[in-house]
């Protein structure tokens, strides 16, 4: 709190009884009273400084451990940081090394599952050697000479990640032709394919029909991307409002069904990214069409 802010706030609360008085005796209209300056004394420069220290240690210990990402453990060497010259070039060096070692904490927790994910399909896959990451990472900081181009080392980059795109649609592609065979599943024209878990008894959707269903969507690997069962709130929306797939089925669902379908990308998203969806994913949802007709609820 600035210190000028201080003194009005303070100078406010001693307004307020006279305010007060002046309610209460309209008719009377008493001069203000002048403190004399020699009663207020000023408070020792010293002392005010510690005070306000002391004020906001509090505070910034929590800045520092969980903004900063201090270790408790070490908030010592922290207060030795701040009891330093910040402006003498041991101090830029330690800063300049802090921040470095703020990347390698991110690189590890961050940037290489990430690249992992894209580069070879999973987070937590060891494609990415972190040695090499870091080595052309250093040159290119440096500006030192680098055995690749930025053009090459692009399209290698873009090389690996068409690959492992490829490798999951031909794995998702796989997964359906082997789900195809299965006892209950249906293949229609367009390729989706259904299961009927439970058979309903009621009316069939149409395309502009608005209903009402609770679902659980996920993907090959039982990766869960949505529920209306965790948010224990069932979907409404129009039939032809979502994906094709969930068109085609909803378009042939009686009210009380519940089917598991199987939709192709080609159904779905393709070849774009959604999210938790990678590219070309087969999508498996259990859908229980609760309402063919349903009264759209009012947004809040």
């Amino acid at each position: 709190m600035k210190i000028r802010t201080i003194f009005t706030l303070a100078l406010a609360a001693l307004m307020v009884p006279a305010v007060a008085q002046k309610k209460k005796q309209p008719k009377t209209v008493k001069a203000a009273q002048i403190v004399p300056a020699q009663q207020l004394k000023p408070v020792d420069a010293k002392v005010f400084s510690y005070a306000f220290g002391v004020i906001q240690g509090g505070s910034l210990k929590d800045y520092l451990i969980q903004r900063e990402g201090v270790d408790s453990a070490y908030i010592s060497d922290a207060v030795r940081g701040f009891n330093a010259d910040g402006n003498s070039v041991e101090a830029k060096k330690a800063m300049a090394y802090a921040a470095g070692l703020k990347i390698a904490k991110m690189n590890t927790d961050r940037i290489i599952p990430a690249i992992n994910k894209e580069a070879a399909g999973k987070s937590d896959a060891n494609y990415v050697d972190a040695a090499e990451y870091v080595r052309g990472l250093s040159q290119a900081v440096l500006g030192e000479p680098t055995t690749l181009t930025v053009d090459s080392a692009q399209k290698l980059i873009e090389q690996q990640a068409a690959y492992t795109q490829n490798i999951y649609k031909q794995a998702n592609q796989a997964w359906l032709l082997a789900n195809a065979k299965k006892a209950g599943v249906v293949t229609t024209k367009s390729g989706l394919q259904y299961k009927v878990l439970v058979k309903g008894t009621g009316a069939v959707p149409a395309d502009t029909s608005n209903v009402e269903v609770n679902y659980e969507g996920k993907l090959i690997d039982g990766t869960i991307f949505d529920s209306s069962y965790r948010r224990n709130q069932p979907a409404q929306f129009k039939a032809n409002q979502v994906i094709k797939g969930w068109t085609e089925a909803l378009t042939h669902m009686p009210e009380g069904s519940t089917w598991e379908l199987y939709i192709p990308a080609e159904l779905a998203y393709g070849s774009n990214n959604q999210q938790q969806i990678p590219a070309n994913s087969t999508l498996i949802f259990k859908v229980e069409l609760l309402k063919a007709n349903a009264v759209a609820k009012p947004r809040k």
